[in-house]
């Protein structure tokens, strides 16, 4: 993934101190809208309304992810799902359906909070 001007002026990803503090960084179409936030190689996403969400749902988010430390770290993401657990006013929990290597701060099973403009899609069926 290549760097990006962040809005302090450096040329690393914007979303670095994310990374940097939890280890991850939730993609969010907000963000979308600010110029040079995100690499531009990026899709457009459909988005998805919480009202649409039932519990049981599967969702899929992105993430990015920094890989080693210090001036050698680099970042990597992809997609991932998730089964919505409740659904709240502005967000919804969720448990982590994909299996993500070792060293990654997610894992398979863990849960966590997707507000709605951090949901790319909702799919068409759910797991059993």
């Amino acid at each position: 993934m290549k760097n990006v001007k962040s809005p302090s002026g450096k040329n690393e990803p914007a979303f670095l101190d994310d990374i940097k503090k939890d280890g991850y960084h939730v993609y969010s179409l907000k963000n979308t809208k600010i110029p040079n936030f995100y690499p531009p190689e990026l899709p457009n996403y459909p988005g998805v309304s919480i009202n649409t969400l039932e519990i049981g749902d599967v969702i899929t988010i992105r993430i990015f992810f920094g890989i080693g430390r210090g001036k050698n770290m680099r970042i990597d993401g992809g997609v991932i799902d998730l089964q919505v657990d409740e659904v709240h006013t502005e967000s919804v929990m969720a448990n982590i359906l994909t299996v993500l290597p070792d060293k990654f701060p997610l894992k398979a099973g863990g849960s966590i909070e997707i507000f709605e403009d951090e949901i790319l899609y909702k799919a068409e069926s759910r797991y059993n």
